[in-house]
């Protein structure tokens, strides 16, 4: 068996290769052999292009050979442009050619309805492994790198020569290559690097994006993806692209949390797909957009100005336009600075009437004779890392005093000022902002986007926590009481649990444990007890306790303590595909799962992230309330959710889920009255 090539020796190859061939080559115009081919050379790519085809002996002026076995031995990549049901034996005479790499583009693989799909796939596995040969796709639409030039792929962008630049696309979706690159030429920027990863037969996303990290001309990193196939690995390649200085922004399709509706922990439904990645990404260090706008403007925006960590200071020659501002920046999670004392005192000074507030309303200050100065303190404030002007079309006279205010904001500041002009502008104006440093947009939304992109937080570094040894678990959910002494044992605090059999024994608990208290029936598996009429509460003596008893009708019940509180919380843990183990915390008991209002973080994570993330959320906000009257529950709250990553991470594989709810919040702190473990199927 051939070794198997090197992954970024093979991407290197597939990049940077010396010759490319095209099998299943076609003088039909509407066919991907013929298309892909004459993209080839269309793109400027300067190696040797070769077709190969039993029928023709030329393409457009490009040679055919009958056969792969007949390739010139300087062809490193060969795009398979043939029917799925062939494409497993083109493989093995490819790698037995000496190719190093091959782009699939055919669909009817894992993706198909056809029971013959998976199976496709997987041959293509098992071909690739033995001789040694690396796999694009496959259905996928090919690659391209900007640098070379070297485009092998039938998108309409493959026929272009794009602008080299430094942004890297990855994509599970190759159709929209055209509709990327060419936002990203409206914007100016340029393309380093693109793949189509297809179904990700052989090399994934994160494989590309790990090559980019190595990628001299690449900034930044652009992922459009359904999934990926390891959350480590890919928060370990964002803090290494960090590391080199390069940026990674992500945009995930797909959230539907459907799949997890027949999940058993409630931790499972609510830490879905779009949560799971959201904590991923930002433990990751990693911008998130939600439209493909976005994503582009993101890039480039990173491109240019690197990240900028901080919030936004933004002004409008409007009242009407910074409250515009002010309505976006909070539906879509911008953070606007709050302006330090002395910044507020400057720019107070100079008003005429109205109050200082960000977004700046222009108009307050009577004119630029009054107001010359303030986009420069706005600029100045230390809390403000990017400003943000939204500007009409102005004649001379009005504009240019503006104009020339801005631009000396930007240049006295050094930071980034973004113009929107939601009306747009004539060609000559537009110049005069973009000529002095500050580009011009004119959609809001789309602009703010990529602003959040700039402002996202680096991550703090993975913290090392000391794993504590784990139980067995067995090959089913635990039942309350083993969920609870589990966790317990790493330091969850847990309501007094006393597990019976009989009425006599449940009587007994309740006298050591003191009246009242709640009697539960034991049921492996369950995580909506009181649903079955399983939790009995308020129990206030002996023979309230046995009726009660008598009543759930179970072979094993448990007596608890009731514990007085004032408010019900959920905690939890999921494992999330492609992402690993999530952490959760948000409003819980019955009706957690109407309210789907959680914070999630990926795990491994700190303590004062934890803290500074649940004081965002909805139950950080009540606990931080004026009206709550237990402020030591929060930081309670907070050792339990660190003991709870705890208890994850000492189970790593073994581990599915993890649900307390309720947790109960008061004058005792926090603690868990009801616990369900889930192992890994």
């Amino acid at each position: 068996m051939p070794p198997r090539i090197a992954t970024q020796d093979a991407l290197h190859a597939l990049f940077h290769p010396r010759a490319v061939a095209v099998v299943g080559a076609s003088d039909d115009t509407t066919k991907f052999g013929y298309i892909v081919l004459t993209n080839v050379r269309a793109a400027g790519f300067t190696g040797g292009v070769y077709g190969v085809s039993r029928r023709l002996q030329q393409v457009e002026g490009i040679p055919c050979v009958p056969d792969i076995a007949a390739l010139p031995k300087t062809v490193d990549v060969a795009f398979l442009s043939i029917p799925a049901e062939a494409t497993v034996q083109a493989v093995r005479d490819c790698a037995r050619a000496g190719l190093r790499a091959v782009i699939v583009g055919s669909a009817g693989y894992a993706e198909s309805l056809d029971a013959g799909g998976a199976e496709r796939q997987c041959e293509l596995q098992r071909v690739a492994a033995e001789e040694g040969i690396r796999i694009v796709g496959p259905n996928c639409n090919g690659i391209y790198n900007a640098h070379g030039p070297v485009s092998i792929g039938f998108n309409t962008a493959h026929a272009k020569r794009q602008k080299p630049g430094g942004i890297a696309i990855f994509s599970h979706s190759g159709a929209l290559f055209d509709a990327m690159a060419g936002r990203l030429a409206m914007l100016g920027a340029g393309l380093s690097l693109f793949a189509s990863a297809g179904n990700e037969a052989d090399l994934s996303v994160l494989d590309y994006m790990e090559y980019a990290i190595g990628h001299a001309p690449t900034q930044v990193i652009a992922l459009l993806v359904d999934s990926l196939d390891d959350g480590a690995r890919f928060r370990a390649l964002a803090l290494r692209a960090q590391a080199a200085g390069k940026h990674v922004v992500a945009l995930k399709i797909g959230t539907s949390d459907a799949g997890a509706a027949a999940a058993v922990a409630h931790s499972s439904r609510l830490a879905g797909d779009a949560a799971s990645y959201a904590a991923l990404f930002q433990a990751s260090g990693v911008a998130q957009v939600a439209t493909l706008e976005g994503l582009m403007t993101a890039s480039a925006l990173l491109d240019r100005f690197g990240p900028c960590p901080g919030a936004l200071g933004a002004l409008s020659t409007s009242g009407a336009g910074a409250s515009l501002i002010a309505d976006r920046c909070a539906a879509l999670g911008i953070k606007l600075a709050d302006f330090a004392p002395e910044t507020h005192a400057a720019i107070d000074a100079h008003k005429v009437f109205s109050r200082i507030g960000n977004p700046l309303d222009l108009g307050i200050f009577g004119g630029m004779r009054r107001s010359g100065d303030v986009p420069a303190l706005l600029l100045a404030d230390p809390g403000v890392s990017v400003g943000l002007a939204l500007v009409h079309s102005m004649n001379p006279w009005q504009g240019d005093p503006i104009r020339a205010a801005l631009a000396r904001a930007r240049e006295a500041s050094g930071k980034p000022l973004l113009i929107v002009a939601p009306g747009g502008m004539p060609a000559e104006e537009r110049a005069t902002y973009e000529t002095r440093g500050m580009p011009v947009f004119t959609e809001t939304d789309i602009l703010l986007e990529g602003i959040g992109a700039l402002m996202t937080a680096l991550p703090a570094p993975m913290p090392e926590r000391a794993q504590a040894a784990a139980p067995l678990l067995p090959a089913r959910a635990l039942t309350e009481p083993e969920s609870l002494r589990l966790l317990a044992g790493f330091g969850v605090p847990v309501v007094p649990t006393i597990e019976c059999a009989t009425s006599d024994e449940a009587a007994g608990a309740a006298t050591r444990v003191g009246y009242p208290v709640v009697l539960k029936g034991v049921a492996e598996g369950v995580a909506h007890k009181s649903d079955l009429g399983l939790v009995k509460v308020g129990l206030r003596d002996e023979p309230a306790l046995r009726q009660a008893f008598a009543d759930l009708g179970c072979a094993r019940v448990v007596v608890q303590a009731m514990v007085a509180g004032e408010l019900e919380a959920i905690a939890g843990v999921n494992r999330a595909e492609g992402v690993g183990l999530v952490l959760l915390a948000g409003l819980g008991g019955i009706y957690a799962e109407a309210l789907h209002d959680v914070a999630t973080w990926k795990l491994p994570i700190d303590r004062a992230a934890i803290a500074a993330k649940l004081s965002r959320s909805s139950l950080g906000r009540v606990l931080a309330s004026p009206r709550w009257k237990h402020p030591d529950a929060a930081a309670t709250f907070v050792d339990l959710l660190v003991a709870l990553q705890d208890a994850a991470l000492a189970l790593g594989e073994r581990l599915q889920a993890i649900d307390v709810n309720p947790v109960i919040l008061g004058a005792s702190g926090a603690v868990a009255v009801d616990a369900l473990v889930v192992p890994r199927p």
